[in-house]
């Protein structure tokens, strides 16, 4: 008896010698970070009536948890506008969180928040400005490579009525 809790004591210790660390998952959440995306949004159905394109800067901020990262977006998208004279900006504040698929780098993300509108219409009769604030959300997906982010999907600045496809380049400038 004596003998066999040697063995079994033996032969644990030199199996947890012997263990290996499990290895991480691809794309596994590592560091907090903090980049930049320029964003292209072609608008489609009546938001193509008012805009033929909007580009921006977009301030992105991901943090890991659990087996994806919390997002957090901010940016300004300026418009294209058909009609003359006239000023569209968007605002988009929005929050979500962005999913690992497969075994690469590809991902897929779902964010929501609010989108802050801002028009200017100048007219031979005067100048008038209005704000308004919807809720808006982006779906789509992209691939990461290193500090490199591409991502694609839909943009939906007011979710009653406009919709919009877009594309943007990201870089990650921090990671903390």
């Amino acid at each position: 008896m004596k003998s066999f809790a040697c063995s079994l004591a033996l032969t644990a210790l030199v199996t947890s010698a012997h263990a290996q660390p499990a290895p991480a998952a691809p794309d596994a959440p590592g560091a907090k970070t903090l980049g930049v995306d320029g964003m292209v949004v072609l608008p489609v159905g009546d938001y193509a009536d008012v805009a033929t394109l909007a580009i921006g800067p977009m301030l992105r901020l991901e943090i890991p948890v659990g087996p994806g990262w919390v997002t957090g977006r901010f940016g300004a998208l300026f418009h294209l506008t058909e009609i003359e004279d006239t000023t569209l900006l968007f605002f988009p504040i929005y929050g979500g969180f962005r999913y690992p698929i497969g075994g690469g780098s590809a991902y897929v993300a779902g964010e929501l928040g609010v989108t802050v509108g801002y028009l200017r219409a100048d007219t031979p009769l005067g100048s008038g400005s209005d704000t308004d604030t919807e809720l808006g959300m982006m779906l789509g997906g992209g691939l990461r490579k290193g500090q490199l982010d591409l991502r694609a999907g839909l943009f939906l600045p007011d979710l009653d009525d406009a919709i919009g496809l877009f594309g943007s380049v990201g870089y990650d400038f921090a990671s903390f």
